[in-house]
């Protein structure tokens, strides 16, 4: 069952954001305390509008009309004034407050485990990281005020209207359980069609980034139409939600202000009955009414109040939904850092699956000496690419330990195990930034020098210096280049080698390369890979001939191990993939990346 159906009170729910808020107390306690005066400047024009028309207009005591017409032009000036300082500091607490949340969601997610970024999607992680933050803003910075202004207003009236007719103050809050009566009937289903549409939206966000970055696929195959149509059901079923709960929230107001009409209707008539009785004055009739109105409309504001809360508490349930997600991978408190790594790496006994009773390496056994290039062959899915997130820790072993240097992974620190290890993945990323931030991403620290020393190394050092900024050429965004995907795969090598790893994986390291770029890559690779540990995934099975080792994998075991040729000359698994390559071309059913 989804968290949202059975949501916890809303109390409850309040009270984890309050530590975010706890840093900013006494700038909220500030302007609560300037809106409770703002909120007792607003309560006087009624009495100052009785002192008027009692003293003035009907009695003729025209000596007090200087001090009046002073005190009514005073009460606007000093509430602008303080709503000025008061909007500016309410104002400053939001934004941090929504600075902290946003930073640390962040942080936390790039903590989170790949369990957890493959399960939800970017977009509703992009979501909860933007719009609910955002509505936890409007909690602090709009309804806090609103809430103060509210209570003191309301409280204060219900004094006031005692004091001037007791009947009809009896009368009037007699009439008041109606706004709860109607707020209980409404509020929850408002909730769950905002659950609802907020779920869905999750989905549209999802669907949205992945076709949208696909768009060249989409096209390629025909599918505009299709993605459209589908586009739109997704979003009608948004709408429907959306309108569900708009239907509920104007039923919720319209029956609110039904109670405030009708209410404030009896009273002006009971007013007016007892002023012509003599039992009330014409200017107490008045400040009555002004005060119906300084009670009724917080009444109503409350339960309005209730249906924004509900909405902003299913913001706070989606935020710490992903704050209180606790990552699968986990760095020990006493690990270790590694240093001087020789890339001595020993897999012993592993068994992993992604989920716990599908494993997807079983008992894999396997010692790569230092320096020694190791390849990774084998069917799509067997495990080659698993290998190398384990190694990197990016998930934990199920059974069994990866040691690097002797040290078990799980016993290092993070950093210092990501650091000796260089990456040059199947897809490669790159950032919207410089060229020379982009290849410095992994060692910030790099120089110029080495900078370029890694682009030459790459074969990408002519392309670079031929752009208008050189290496301080923008990549991506609205008026950054648009490198190839060979270009791309060549600068993810580059900043790869700028790490100066003791390990390299180099997983399709080549695969978008033409041929000739290929062969001047291949070079570039062995002058990088020399001294250094290697485990390398290739689709064409020729450019691992010259591998110290080769290990053969299929159904997440290990079947087969030695050099290219001890490989051949067994006549096992390996061997027939290569004759079947050699022979066609291309290989039946020999893709990795898995």
């Amino acid at each position: 069952m989804n968290q949202y159906d059975n949501p916890r009170p809303l109390l409850q729910r309040f009270k984890v954001i309050v530590p975010y808020v706890r840093p900013y107390t006494p700038y909220i306690l500030g302007a609560l305390g300037l809106t409770v005066v703002l909120t007792v400047l607003a309560l006087l024009p009624p009495l100052i509008m009785r002192a008027l028309i009692d003293r003035v207009l009907t009695a003729g005591n025209w000596r007090v009309l200087l001090p009046i017409i002073v005190a009514h032009a005073l009460v606007p000036i000093m509430s602008g004034l303080i709503s000025f300082f008061n909007t500016l500091v309410i104002a400053y607490a939001g934004r941090r407050l929504v600075f902290d949340v946003r930073t640390q969601m962040y942080r936390h997610l790039l903590r989170l485990s790949m369990r957890f970024h493959g399960e939800m999607s970017s977009g509703a992680v992009m979501s909860r990281l933007m719009s609910d933050v955002n509505q936890v803003q409007n909690l602090i910075r709009e309804n806090s005020i609103t809430l103060v202004t509210d209570i003191v207003s309301f409280m204060f009236a219900g004094f006031v209207t005692f004091s001037l007719n007791w009947k009809m103050a009896i009368l009037l809050w007699i009439m008041l359980p109606l706004y709860v009566f109607n707020s209980r009937f409404f509020v929850k289903r408002i909730r769950r069609s905002n659950q609802r549409m907020r779920r869905t939206m999750d989905k549209i966000a999802g669907t949205l980034q992945e076709r949208l970055s696909g768009t060249r696929r989409v096209r390629a195959f025909g599918r505009e139409e299709d993605e459209t149509e589908q586009f739109l059901e997704q979003t009608e079923e948004s709408l429907a939600h959306s309108m569900s709960g708009t239907i509920h929230s104007v039923s919720f107001s319209t029956a609110s202000r039904l109670v405030w009409g009708f209410g404030t209707t009896i009273l002006f008539v009971l007013g007016v009955y007892f002023a012509l009785h003599g039992q009330m004055t014409y200017g107490s009739v008045t400040a009555f009414m002004a005060y119906v109105s300084q009670m009724f409309g917080p009444a109503l504001r409350f339960t309005e109040l209730a249906n924004q809360l509900e909405q902003v508490m299913v913001s706070v349930d989606r935020i710490f939904e992903v704050l209180n997600t606790e990552p699968d991978v986990v760095e020990k408190p006493d690990a270790i850092v590694l240093t001087s790594v020789t890339g001595h790496i020993e897999f012993d006994h592993v068994t992993f699956g992604y989920k716990p009773d599908e494993p997807v390496i079983r008992d894999v056994c396997l010692e790569i000496p230092p320096g020694k290039m190791v390849a990774l062959v084998g069917h799509t899915g067997c495990g080659k690419t698993t290998i190398t997130t384990l190694l990197m820790r990016l998930w934990d072993v199920q059974e069994g330990a990866i040691r690097v240097d002797k040290h078990d992974i799980r016993d290092v620190t993070f950093a210092s195990l990501r650091r000796s290890i260089g990456v040059v993945l199947q897809d490669p990323v790159l950032f919207n930034a410089t060229i020379a931030d982009n290849l410095r991403y992994g060692c910030p620290e790099a120089t110029m020098d080495q900078v370029i020393e890694a682009a030459k190394a790459a074969e990408i050092h002519d392309m670079i210096v031929n752009q208008p900024e050189g290496y301080n050429t923008e990549l991506g965004g609205e008026s950054g280049i648009k490198p190839s995907v060979g270009e791309k795969q060549r600068m993810a090598i580059a900043r790869a080698i700028i790490t100066n790893p003791a390990v390299l994986i180099l997983d399709e390291a080549t695969s978008a390369l033409d041929s000739q770029s290929e062969m001047l890559i291949q070079k570039a690779l062995s002058r990088v890979m020399r001294n250094r540990t290697s485990l390398v995934i290739a689709h064409r099975l020729s450019t691992i001939v010259e591998a110290d080792m080769i290990v053969v994998m299929d159904q997440g075991r290990v079947i087969e191990t030695g050099s290219h040729a001890e490989l051949l000359k067994a006549g096992g698994h390996y061997a027939g993939l290569f004759n079947q390559q050699r022979g066609t071309g291309k290989p039946a059913g020999v893709a990795v990346g898995s």
